[in-house]
């Protein structure tokens, strides 16, 4: 046991003291909180306001609406919508020119001088002129009150998935986005460790170091260590990954405070006044509560505790399932172009759970999910989807004593290939041979 600690303690403290291992521990919290801070950050604070004048020789497109990125501005000809252009009182402005009688204005013109305008102003420009021309024509054409076009347009339906019998409702859009987070976490985990795990064995072998350390321990010994030890890295690595993104998204947070405050403030402000502006024009009740608290509901409604504590346990024994595979695998070969054969066969349950993945999302309790979910190479990855639908415990417990089982008789597979293949050099080995040292008793 002491000499496998040393073996440990070695790999662990060898691969932490990289440049690498602290460059990607730093550098991806920093993508991951860049990913979440930079369209926040581009929310909260204001965006220059383009200035746009409209020209409607037609008088049918006069409810143009400013906002937060756009302001609109009245002019009475393209004479005095040029100058204000040319003199940058304006960046841009709106032609619609008169039409033929009888004729709908949907030929529109939009010209700026030096800088274009950008694609947000483009956007809003369009769905204004689009919606102001159903209006027109719904008013005008079929008689419709401009009340009756607002209920119409405003009017939506909110639909609740809900268990009759517990009350518990279903958040699938936020289950169905954190299964997928973290089953590609996990499946880019036990690839990214197991592969350093064979790599590390083939380094030892080819640099003939392998020779001096199995003189003083057994090789089952040394690959438990190399397994276990870059488990630990892993383990670590991903303790500082939450410890430092929880650190620069609190800092964020703090350091944009009156930003964010004023923020909710003014989306409370914004609800309440859209749900009084619907029950004054309807008696459809509103929803009880908005997408924002809707998504808040279902991130409660998860249970967190249990999918977390899953996770570790299924990435570490879906993780040393396959790292004593690689480290088999690296035993027998010297380089990447000898492994290919081996690590193939390997890796297509892995890569077949995630293109299934859509299927599986689709129905999380099917027959589908459910046997790859017992498929001890499939089930770290199948799991972890189908967790956050909530499904029985005795799945799960069935699942992990599967993948217990499978990753004993893999030790064992793995040990007989790694002490007789980590001392053998200069031969091509076939699974023939694999299978003549796994029936050889010693």
């Amino acid at each position: 046991m002491n000499k496998i600690l040393l073996v440990i303690q070695r790999e662990y403290l060898t691969r932490v003291k990289k440049k690498s291992f602290w460059i990607l521990t730093i550098l991806v919290p920093i993508l991951l909180v860049a990913l979440y801070a930079i369209p926040i950050y581009l929310s909260l604070n204001t965006l220059e306001v383009t200035n746009v004048a409209v020209v409607d020789e037609t008088s049918m497109y006069g409810d143009f609406a400013s906002n937060d990125d756009v302001n609109y501005y009245y002019f009475e000809d393209t004479t005095a919508a040029k100058k204000a252009l040319y003199s940058d009182s304006i960046d841009a402005f709106v032609y619609v020119p008169k039409t033929m009688s009888g004729k709908l204005p949907t030929d529109v013109s939009v010209y700026y001088y030096k800088d274009a305008p950008s694609a947000t102003v483009k956007s809003d420009i369009e769905e204004q002129l689009q919606g102001m021309l159903r209006n027109s024509i719904l008013v005008n054409v079929y008689e419709m009150t401009p009340e009756d076009y607002e209920l119409i347009t405003n009017t939506s339906v909110h639909m609740l998935v809900e268990d009759l019998e517990t009350g518990e409702k279903d958040f699938v859009e936020i289950k169905m986005m954190i299964g997928l987070i973290l089953s590609l976490l996990i499946y880019m985990s036990i690839f990214m460790f197991g592969s350093q795990v064979m790599r590390g064995v083939m380094e030892e072998k080819t640099n003939r170091i392998v020779e001096v350390m199995v003189s003083s321990l057994r090789p089952f010994q040394l690959m438990m260590g190399k397994v276990i030890g870059v488990a630990l890295v892993g383990l670590t690595q991903f303790a500082l990954w939450i410890v430092l993104s929880v650190g620069l998204i609190t800092a964020f947070t703090m350091a944009n405070a009156d930003k964010f405050a004023g923020a909710q403030t003014e989306q409370i402000t914004s609800v309440a006044t859209k749900g009084q502006e619907v029950v004054n024009q309807t008696d459809v009740p509103m929803p009880e509560v908005s997408e924002n608290m809707e998504m808040i509901q279902g991130l409660m409604n998860i249970q967190f505790g249990t999918i977390i504590m899953s996770f570790l346990i299924f990435f570490v024994l879906g993780y040393f399932l396959y790292a004593t595979l690689f480290a088999a695998v690296g035993s027998i070969t010297e380089s990447d172009t000898d492994n290919s054969q081996f690590v193939l066969p390997l890796t297509v349950p892995l890569l077949l759970s995630i293109i299934l993945m859509p299927s599986i999302v689709n129905a999380p309790n099917g027959s589908l999910a459910l046997w790859l979910s017992m498929i001890p190479f499939t089930s770290p990855v199948a799991m972890m989807v189908r967790l956050p639908f909530g499904i029985p415990i005795w799945e799960v417990a069935l699942s992990i004593g599967i993948l217990i089982v499978t990753f004993l008789i893999a030790l064992w597979v793995a040990a007989k290939i790694y002490r007789t293949g980590i001392l053998l050099y200069g031969k091509k080995i076939t699974y023939k041979e694999l299978w003549k040292w796994l029936r050889f008793k010693n």
